[in-house]
């Protein structure tokens, strides 16, 4: 595929009249391909054919098919897939280590992708639920799987995958912030004395991101760093509101980075070390708090903390950040969101129902300079080829495209929470190749399983016996296009099909001509793109 196809599919501009008061900017993307772009952003999976077909007949379906969608059994993975895009928890390496708590190598995998997700998991939990989502901070549950649940102080009932469940060593009702997924990613030492962790809920919760801000070091050169945070206007200008944050933290203290007990368990009795360490009380914007739970519940009070929700939503299915040309669309945005008393479910309908998210063309220049055509993202790629095809790209218990020790997240433009920590926006090299040896082995499952084996659910006119000759040729080469890129096939585009199945069948036979052909259409452009 050229990678000049993709940056190049982007729709002619509609020509419209820009000087009309009402006149958008936003050209609306047609209704089958808006449907296939809904349909991976909240459910990681294409739409049926059956759905694009009615869209397309009648496009005020659209919201029916969204409001579907958002009941979906598939909503929480593909929610928790974008929350690691933002919460950068889902990492190859932690403070913990397989090792420590008696396991396999092989469950290495299993382990770090487990304690990555759970802080996610219960967000995404909440948001599935439609439960206000300031209970990220105040909630006394975890949601754990059985990985978790057998080696952390976790009561976890009887089931199978992520269930809701309860910590049995006394730490506070706080929701992800008494999380050891989260906390295992953001560790401290004795020097940063978890500033580090203060930082992080104040650019995950609230946008505030500190570590962004620029700052001046001349005042503080030659001085102790200790006093120079406590005495330096350049230095209190983050660290009045950091310290008494940090100083909050210390039930999540480690001793010993090797322990299993001391790396799962919450440590009350080590609460008041850290306004010992720190000297300073604790307090959330100099308003008092006493202790963790406390200090969630003003966390879910702070207006800044719905902005924040309607900012980091928007910007994951925008693909684009936020700019100060977005600040009316926000504000309508989070008056849904406030309307249903702070629920995402009314926020993910009020984005989704945005010109900005349902734009496939622009008219004239934006100030946000947006892409309306998207990659589609490599999670997305991967769980659509599961549900198509039944392939995983799985190798002794690694999903090589959900990790990057020996997999590929990275080179298929995703996010490894370290180094790499926002999504590829244009293809490169890598993410070709990548996608490559995708589409490969989901041709090859596709035609095991339905041409070979007989179990058909994408194939609805051909069989291996099927020629060109035969009205159901053409008849399954566009109904495949149509069902996997939401676009009607011109009689060009089934030519040249045609010609490449004949090409590779005169070679290798019908087997791998129908390969050949699943490869192009999961390589097009089309595909590849939202």
């Amino acid at each position: 595929m050229s990678l000049l196809l993709l940056l190049a599919c982007e729709p002619e501009p509609v020509v419209v009249d820009s000087t009309a008061p009402t006149a958008s900017v936003y050209v609306e993307l047609d209704a089958p391909r808006l449907l296939r772009r809904m349909s991976l952003d909240l459910r990681g999976i294409l739409p049926r054919v059956e759905e694009l077909d009615a869209v397309e007949q009648d496009p005020s379906l659209l919201a029916t098919y969204r409001d579907a969608y958002l009941e979906d059994p598939h909503l929480e993975d593909a929610l928790v897939e974008r929350l690691a895009e933002r919460w950068h928890t889902r990492v190859d390496v932690f403070s913990g280590e397989w090792y420590d708590f008696g396991l396999t190598e092989r469950d290495e995998f299993l382990f770090e992708k487990s304690v990555g997700e759970e802080p996610l998991r219960l967000i995404a939990r909440t948001i599935v639920e439609d439960r206000p989502y300031g209970e990220i901070v105040t909630s006394d549950k975890v949601v754990a799987n059985e990985m978790l649940g057998s080696i952390w102080p976790i009561d976890r009932p009887e089931g199978s995958g992520w269930v809701e469940s309860t910590w049995t060593d006394g730490r506070p009702a706080a929701g992800i912030l008494a999380s050891n997924g989260l906390w295992w990613r953001y560790d401290t030492d004795a020097f940063n004395q978890n500033r580090a962790r203060a930082a992080a809920i104040f650019r995950l919760l609230i946008c505030e991101d500190f570590l962004a801000r620029p700052v001046s070091l001349d005042a503080a050169v030659g001085s102790d760093p200790e006093t120079a945070i406590r005495s330096e206007p350049a230095c209190q200008a983050c660290h009045s509101a950091i310290e008494p944050v940090a100083a909050g933290l210390f039930g999540f203290w480690v001793e010993s980075q090797h322990s299993a007990a001391e790396l799962s368990s919450y440590h009350a009795e080590r609460e008041q070390w850290g306004v010992d360490a720190l000297d300073v009380e604790l307090a959330w914007f100099g308003q008092p708090y006493y202790g963790l739970d406390d200090l969630g519940g003003l966390i879910a009070q702070d207006a800044r903390f719905d902005r924040c929700a309607v900012e980091s939503w928007s910007e994951s299915l925008w693909r684009r950040p936020v700019s100060e040309s977005d600040f009316d669309r926000l504000s309508e945005l989070q008056a849904a969101y406030d309307g249903d008393g702070g629920r995402v479910k009314a926020l993910l309908r009020a984005i989704t129902d945005d010109e900005v998210y349902r734009a496939g063309g622009l008219s004239r220049p934006t100030p946000a300079e947006e892409q309306t055509t998207r990659m589609v993202a490599i999670h997305q790629l991967a769980s659509a080829s599961a549900e198509l095809s039944g392939f995983a790209w799985l190798d002794e218990g690694i999903d090589h495209l959900a990790e990057d020790g020996r997999g590929f997240r990275i080179l298929g433009g995703g996010v490894n929470g370290t180094s790499v920590t926002g999504p590829q926006r244009d293809p490169g090299l890598t993410w070709v190749l990548v996608t490559q040896r995708l589409a490969q082995g989901t041709a090859s499952d596709l035609v095991r399983r339905e041409l070979l084996n007989g179990d058909r659910l994408l194939f609805t006119h051909a069989t291996l016996e099927t020629t060109p000759e035969d009205e159901a040729f053409d008849a399954e080469l566009a109904h495949l296009r149509w069902a996997l890129t939401a676009r009607r096939a011109d009689a060009d585009v089934v030519a040249a099909d045609r010609a490449l199945w004949v090409a590779v069948e005169s070679a290798d036979g019908a087997e791998a001509a129908w390969r050949s052909v699943l490869e192009a259409i999961l390589r097009d452009p089309e595909y590849v793109s939202l």
